[in-house]
């Protein structure tokens, strides 16, 4: 090991002695089972969006625009606030990862986005109400 140089496989040697081979396999099989469920409960809601296909443990979505908003011309204003752009669509990510997620947070998370999202269309509806 040469010692003017970062070793970069330390992570990989630390992470493959902790957990063994099949424990990383393990590991990495329950955040794809994870990515999955939230995709699903992603899916099931219409007012929400899978932006691009899931990968591992990442779902890229977004909150649709109802059409009394201006449908697809307001989708990137009420999703501008998010973290993420790609093909100048904005667009939430969420990325399980973390050693100690439970199903139980990514139901939590969902509910978290939910209730913004119901927050975002509640001031829509008001501005709206007001302009007509």
């Amino acid at each position: 090991m040469t010692l003017t140089r970062r070793f970069r496989a330390l992570k990989l040697w630390l992470v493959l002695r902790c957990y063994g081979a099949e424990g990383l396999r393990d590991h990495v099989r329950a955040h794809v089972r994870m990515a999955a469920s939230f995709e699903g409960m992603v899916r099931a809601d219409a007012r929400f969006e899978v932006v691009l296909p899931r990968g591992f443990a990442l779902v890229c979505f977004r909150l649709r625009s109802p059409a009394r908003f201006g449908g697809e011309k307001t989708a990137n204003e009420l999703n501008r606030r998010l973290l993420e752009e790609v093909g100048g669509v904005y667009m939430l990510r969420c990325a399980i990862g973390s050693t100690l997620t439970e199903e139980r947070h990514v139901r939590e998370a969902w509910k978290v986005v939910q209730d913004r999202a119901d927050s975002l269309l509640r001031k829509m509806e008001i501005i709206c109400s007001v302009l007509a």
